[in-house]
């Protein structure tokens, strides 16, 4: 059982482990993924009394702020070489670009804060994300700071921030968000991607109060 804080209320979430990860290409190309909160994949997950993640083909889709949200993994090109979560070392293969976001209310998630991390297999430790180019750091973490005004854009809503926890509005050197306003979406991209697309199992999604 595990604790999940969504601002000042509290739930367990309910294990039901999955002997199986299934992956499928988004669009041809994105990742789909299994659903993670907190440190355990399950079919449902209650945050809390009335918010909860459910699991459909592979695809993240939670329902937080009163508003179903969809989070889909786009790859890069497979042009990288490193070494995997198991420790063997690979070659030109695609790592985690971007992050699209579907179904994002900025009127109902004003004021506060989405943490997104990423997991390989059973490991509790978060994926590196991205690297920072001016501090040499690897992040583990991406964060969506949605304003309080509701009446702001939805294109100027969502600022990000850096491993400093400073506020880089929507684009630095190392990762930029772009809204569309056709598909009504958010697309989080990582200049220099680290998490290796067939590493990635679970997504941990955390909201709070800004």
């Amino acid at each position: 059982m595990y604790e999940q804080v969504d601002g000042d209320y509290r739930a367990l979430g309910k294990d039901n482990p999955r002997p199986r990860r299934n992956f499928k290409l988004v669009a041809g190309l994105g990742l789909l993924i299994c659903g993670f909160i907190g440190a355990t994949l399950a079919q449902t997950i209650n945050i809390n009394a009335n918010d909860r993640v459910e699991f459909g083909q592979g695809i993240v889709t939670l329902k937080a702020c009163d508003s179903f949200i969809s989070i889909s993994l786009n790859p890069s090109a497979a042009t990288f070489s490193g070494v995997n979560a198991a420790g063997a070392p690979y070659e030109n293969a695609s790592r985690v670009r971007s992050i699209l976001f579907t179904g994002l209310d900025t009127r109902a998630c004003a004021g506060r804060t989405i943490k997104l991390q990423l997991f390989a297999g059973e490991s509790t430790t978060a994926m590196y994300l991205f690297s920072e180019s001016q501090t040499a750091t690897s992040v583990d973490s991406a964060f969506l700071v949605i304003d309080a005004d509701k009446t702001l854009d939805r294109a100027l809503s969502i600022t990000l921030l850096n491993s400093q926890n400073q506020n880089i509005e929507r684009s630095s050197t190392d990762q930029s968000l772009v809204y569309s306003t056709n598909s009504a979406t958010y697309t989080l991209e990582f200049s220099a991607p680290l998490a290796l697309m067939s590493d990635v199992s679970r997504v941990s999604v955390e909201t709070s109060i800004t």
